[in-house]
C-alpha cells in the first residue's frame, strides 16, 4: 500500500508576522516614491506589482491571525 507523502516546497519558509509587516512597510515606502502616476510603463507595472505584493502579505497576516499566529 502506498501512502501519500507531502513534499515540502524548498522555496517556502516560515516568516514571522513582524517580518511581513516590515516587508509591507518597505513596499509602501517604495510605492510612495514612485506614485500611482509613474513616469514610464515600467514604473506603472512596478507600482501594480508592489500593490499585489502588499495584498499578498496582508492576506498572510490575516491567515496568521485566524490561525492564532
Amino acid at each position: 500500500m502506498r501512502t501519500h507523502m507531502t513534499r515540502r516546497n524548498p522555496r517556502r519558509r516560515a516568516v514571522s508576522p513582524r517580518q511581513i509587516r516590515e516587508e509591507i512597510a518597505i513596499l509602501e515606502r517604495r510605492l510612495a516614491e514612485i506614485g500611482p502616476d509613474g513616469d514610464s510603463g515600467y514604473e506603472k507595472a512596478l507600482f501594480r506589482f508592489f500593490e499585489q505584493q502588499i495584498g499578498q502579505r496582508r492576506a498572510l497576516l490575516r491567515q496568521g491571525s485566524m490561525l492564532g499566529g
